[in-house]
């Protein structure tokens, strides 16, 4: 019996986390789409990923900023002033761009999210600037 449930309860948390993983964006598609200025990208890492590498493309937008609702509608608002401009949210796994869009939804912004992960999209041919600062990535000291 025991058993019987866990099983149920793992089947159930598995359906769950996959409604809200979402499903992947055609990359091909949405290249062209910000290409033509129809979508904009928006990285939700923090700024020392971003620092370190991030899509040309995109705008800087951390998921730390917009934690409560009134700091997710100052950093969207700007984006949602053409109602035609797709809006899509990336990170390094999916995850983060999830919570980002769901954060966006909550303001009434309509933001995709990437599902995809970051070595994904500039795999897809999405242009990525790198900065060799070496701060930025410091050596691990061994013994």
């Amino acid at each position: 019996m025991i058993r019987r449930l866990m099983f149920v309860a793992l089947s159930v948390m598995g359906t769950l986390s996959f409604a809200a993983i979402g499903y992947a964006v055609d990359l091909q598609e949405l290249k062209k789409e910000v290409a033509d200025g129809k979508a904009v990208l928006l990285d939700v890492r923090e700024e020392v990923e971003w620092k370190k590498a991030h899509l040309s493309q995109a705008d800087l937008v951390p998921l730390s900023t917009i934690a409560t609702d009134k700091h997710a509608k100052k950093a969207i608002e700007k984006y949602t002033k053409d109602p035609e401009m797709k809006i899509y949210t990336y990170c390094r796994s999916g995850r983060r761009s999830v919570l980002a869009a769901d954060m966006f939804k909550r303001v009434d912004a309509k933001v995709v999210a990437i599902t995809q992960s970051y070595k994904d999209l500039v795999e897809a041919g999405f242009k990525e600037t790198k900065d060799t600062d070496p701060k930025l990535d410091p050596p691990i000291q061994m013994n």
